[in-house]
């Protein structure tokens, strides 16, 4: 009859109520802080331990804090166009910031490329018709090129596009360098 019996219920705790109440103490028990000895001796060695000093050292008790609570780690990451777009709430509607057009450069050759500042008035011709520059020597030839604008995101799409490697006029497309890029100057992110 060695069972703790409750004032209220008149009943005995059963085991798993033994196991909560002593895990519970022990969670509490963690929480508090700890303590240590610092033992210095007479040559100035210093040794830290969980048991006092023995009585020819110098004893100093140190408190340690608990740990921190844990934190979530902060968020780096950069916040794209698309992601700030839909993050905010449906039912307000805001103005969109307006972007400057970009343009479909269309050469009389049949060339055609995109810029977002512009076409030029004119290009260098491609010589005789047989896909290639000139062998070594400037083409003095040169075709007109007419401007239509579209708008900026299309631009960015035809120019990254599959299939954009094959049309006739690609290398007159404004494409930023890599470095331009990652510093975050592009166009089209």
């Amino acid at each position: 009859m060695n069972k703790i019996q409750f004032e209220a219920h008149g009943r005995s705790m059963r085991w798993h109520e033994w196991v909560l109440m002593l895990l519970l103490l022990g969670l509490v028990a963690g929480v508090r802080a700890e303590s240590v000895y610092k033992c210095t001796n007479a040559q100035g060695d210093i040794a830290y331990q969980s048991q006092p000093c023995a009585a020819a050292q110098q004893q100093t008790m140190l408190v340690i804090a608990p740990a921190p609570a844990h934190a979530a780690a902060p968020q780096y990451a950069v916040v794209r166009r698309s992601e700030r777009t839909a993050s905010r709430s449906p039912g307000v509607a805001r103005a969109e910031p307006r972007q400057a057009p970009s343009y479909e450069c269309r050469a009389s050759d049949g060339e055609v490329f995109y810029r977002h500042g512009g076409c030029p008035r004119s290009i260098a011709a491609a010589d005789g018709g047989h896909g290639k520059r000139g062998k070594g020597r400037a083409s003095s030839a040169s075709v007109s090129v007419s401007a239509h604008a579209i708008p900026h995101d299309e631009a960015c799409v035809q120019m990254h596009r599959a299939g954009a490697i094959g049309r006739a006029g690609r290398e007159h497309d404004e494409e930023v360098s890599t470095y331009e890029r990652n510093l975050g100057h592009d166009p089209c992110r």
